[in-house]
């Protein structure tokens, strides 16, 4: 994965078919209806307007991808697209959305639910509910099989505006600690499986000269770019001190569930106390850099990893680390905490994106819009987003597809290869569901558990009871939660560093800090959660 391409994820996370005759995931091609006339008209093919991100510096725009040539075939519905390069998205987007020059769907264009709110009230939006039901079995049955996705991309006025994005495999949904492997076998360690082991063994890096080069001080514990600590390592420990019943998104957002079902904050709990304990252990024990913290960049670490300096990460795959990853790296899932506590808590829900397409009041044929988008949520249109057609992008192999040499060879690489054909394999968030991850794994000649470098199958028996979504706030809610997080994140970076770092004392200054959190609205904070979630369930 390129530095490029995770620029592009992170700005993405924060905005955080029934076509008659196809035969596999519900869908069907040969339709023909009416052009750009008015709404419901059939009296010629149809053309319409989608607005997305442009990718084409690094592949050809989407109306010479072969992709789309090819849907356009089986459909006869032609789209005109509008390519906004990622710098430039959430300027253009504000400009299309107050202007009357509306495109008839956003397409991977990512919005906030403040967004979807505010432009679904106003009527940009249209509702897409009655759509679906009608018009869209693919989705139709998704929400029948995965209830929790339908309540995720429910709007507290109770409509839907837009369309998710699908992943169901859990090594994708996931990351790992990765350990250096090559370290444990030059110093005959086992691979830790509880957050003890995993001090002690950073601690024997550290004073035995791990990587074998005569110097017993270069070597690093847990390093990774400053400031990815908090999202990564921090809440991978959640699930081993009983905070990671929630997932990922609850982590997110400063709430999980306790073993009683009750909703609670994790800023200001006795267990978030535990996990900067021993966080602070690690940094006297010299094994966490205060590089972590601040002025350490990727391409350093990249360096420092190729250099055999790095102990220990944490990522979704190793390969983000150089190629030293797949190498010297092997991933642990879960540690096992000192209470016994033992949950994937960085766990996605399978909903991973909630605004992958909208459809707007401009586009005068919603119903062969829900149509022409509801195939890629089928089988055969989740293998066609992603692998293209077989015999003419790739061949089945020992039952696995397998990309046709030209891509395969493609001097950019595999993903970057596939890219010059099909769409949804590189930059994320489509309207569609991802195939399974033994397929996926296997376009690049290897299984899940090589692809990831570890167990994958641990991971079911290792899940949160529960994995949440963001849940939706109303305008109103919104407005309050934020301005209580704008408050409370700046002050827990603030005190989190000096907490790990002993220039504050978890044993004289918690009561402080929980009183501080308290006067900046923490428990009005807490009450805002739980009514979303009352009303997340609620979704019928």
């Amino acid at each position: 994965m390129t530095r490029k391409l995770l620029v592009l994820l992170a700005f993405l996370l924060t905005v955080t078919t029934g076509l008659a005759g196809c035969s596999g995931g519900g869908g069907g091609g040969g339709q023909t209806a009416g052009n750009r006339g008015g709404k419901g008209q059939t009296d010629g093919p149809v053309t319409l307007k989608f607005t997305r991100i442009s990718y084409n510096d690094v592949r050809p725009p989407s109306k010479d991808l072969w992709m789309w040539k090819k849907y356009e075939e089986k459909t006869g519905i032609r789209i005109e697209w509008e390519e906004i390069p990622g710098a430039s998205v959430s300027e253009r987007k504000n400009v299309i959305l107050g202007s009357n020059n509306l495109p008839d769907a956003f397409y991977q264009l990512g919005f906030s639910n403040d967004e979807l709110i505010r432009y679904g009230e106003q009527g940009i939006f249209v509702p897409l509910e009655d759509l679906i039901e009608q018009h869209a079995p693919n989705l139709k049955k998704l929400f029948q099989d995965y209830p929790e996705v339908k309540k995720t991309l429910t709007m507290p006025d109770g409509h839907i505006y837009s369309l998710p994005y699908i992943d169901s495999a859990l090594p994708y949904r996931s990351i790992r600690l990765y350990i250096n492997q090559t370290w444990l076998d030059r110093l005959g360690l086992e691979l830790p499986k509880t957050t003890d082991e995993l001090r002690e063994v950073l601690l024997a890096f550290k004073e035995k000269d791990a990587n074998g080069n005569g110097d017993p001080n270069d070597e690093m514990g847990w390093i990774m770019p400053s400031g990815t600590i908090n999202s990564m390592f921090e809440r991978q420990l959640f699930g081993s001190f009983g905070l990671g019943n929630g997932g990922l998104k609850a982590a997110e957002n400063w709430i999980y569930k306790d073993q009683d079902g009750e909703i609670k904050l994790i800023f200001n709990d006795p267990k978030y106390k535990d996990v900067l304990h021993y966080l602070r252990q690690l940094y006297e024990d010299g094994t966490l850099p205060l590089l972590n913290y601040s002025e350490y960049e990727y391409a350093k670490w990249v360096s420092d990893a190729a250099n055999d300096k790095v102990g220990a990460f944490s990522w979704g795959d190793p390969a983000y680390i150089g190629t030293a990853g797949p190498k010297n790296f092997v991933g642990i899932n879960v540690l096992a905490g000192p209470g016994g506590d033992q949950v994937v808590s960085w766990m996605d829900p399978m909903t991973r994106g909630t605004s992958s397409f909208t459809i707007t009041k401009a586009n005068p044929h919603p119903e062969e819009t829900i149509k022409w988008v509801d195939y890629f949520y089928g089988e055969e249109g989740s293998m066609f987003g992603f692998f293209g057609i077989e015999g003419e992008t790739y061949n089945m192999v020992d039952g696995k597809p397998a990309y046709i040499d030209e891509i395969q060879k493609y001097e950019g690489g595999q993903q970057l290869g596939a890219f010059q054909y099909v769409d949804n394999v590189y930059g994320g968030y489509y309207p569609y569901v991802e195939p399974p991850a033994d397929l996926r794994s296997a376009a690049k000649g290897k299984t899940v558990d090589e692809d990831f470098k570890t167990n994958s199958a641990e991971l079911e028996k290792f899940l949160p009871e529960e994995i949440w979504p963001s849940f939706v706030p109303t305008p109103e809610e919104s407005k309050e939660q934020s301005a209580i997080l704008t408050d409370i994140n700046k002050y827990i970076t603030e005190m989190r560093v000096k907490f790990i770092t002993g220039k504050a004392s978890l044993e004289t200054d918690w009561d402080n800090y929980v009183g501080t959190l308290d006067r900046m609205g923490a428990q009005k904070y807490l009450e805002i959660k739980k009514s979303q979630y009352e009303r997340y369930q609620s979704v019928k």
